[in-house]
């Protein structure tokens, strides 16, 4: 029975490894998302890696010659766990599948754990340790918070990575 498992790729690598693992006959997922990328006093939208350097493919390790996804052009290696390659749930890719956009990426905004209104704590930065209200998730991995400082509220925008639940 088929399932999925991950790939470990090269750096930036993952569409080589794609393309590659594809001409084998192998199904394979890579979960991109559109992020905003500045160079040169441009600014372009371009679907990235959602999970840099790692991607999916789906095979039957009964029918499948699973050990030639290592030697495959892009490919680092297939994460194994005691010999065996790591099984991914179904579930978990059909998620990432339900979220996709008609652009092919995956919308972050339904990725969030949190929603307008929760409590976050700051983690990092200027106001760590400070206590703040949810208000929406930004482009490019950036949260938009509602911050009570010095008496006076403050709309303040920060990475995802320096929030957390209060």
């Amino acid at each position: 029975m088929k399932k999925w498992y991950l790939v470990y790729c090269q750096p930036s690598k993952e569409l080589q490894a794609k393309q590659n693992l594809e001409q084998q006959t192998y199904e394979v997922y890579l979960p991109r998302f559109k992020r905003t990328r500045r160079h040169a006093r441009r600014v372009e939208t371009i679907l990235a890696p959602l999970f840099p350097r790692y991607l999916f493919v789906r095979m039957d390790l009964e029918i499948d010659r699973w050990r030639s996804v290592n030697g495959t052009r892009g490919v680092s290696y297939l994460l194994v766990n005691e010999e065996r390659p790591m099984e991914v749930p179904e579930f978990i890719i059909q998620s990432l599948k339900n979220r996709e956009t008609a652009e092919g990426g995956v919308a972050l905004d339904t990725l969030c754990m949190f929603i307008k209104g929760d409590a976050v704590q700051i983690t990092d930065g200027a106001f760590q340790g400070y206590k703040a209200i949810f208000e929406r998730m930004g482009d490019q991995e950036r949260v938009h918070l509602l911050l009570n400082f010095l008496g006076r509220d403050l709309n303040i925008a920060l990475p995802a990575y320096a929030i957390e639940a209060a």
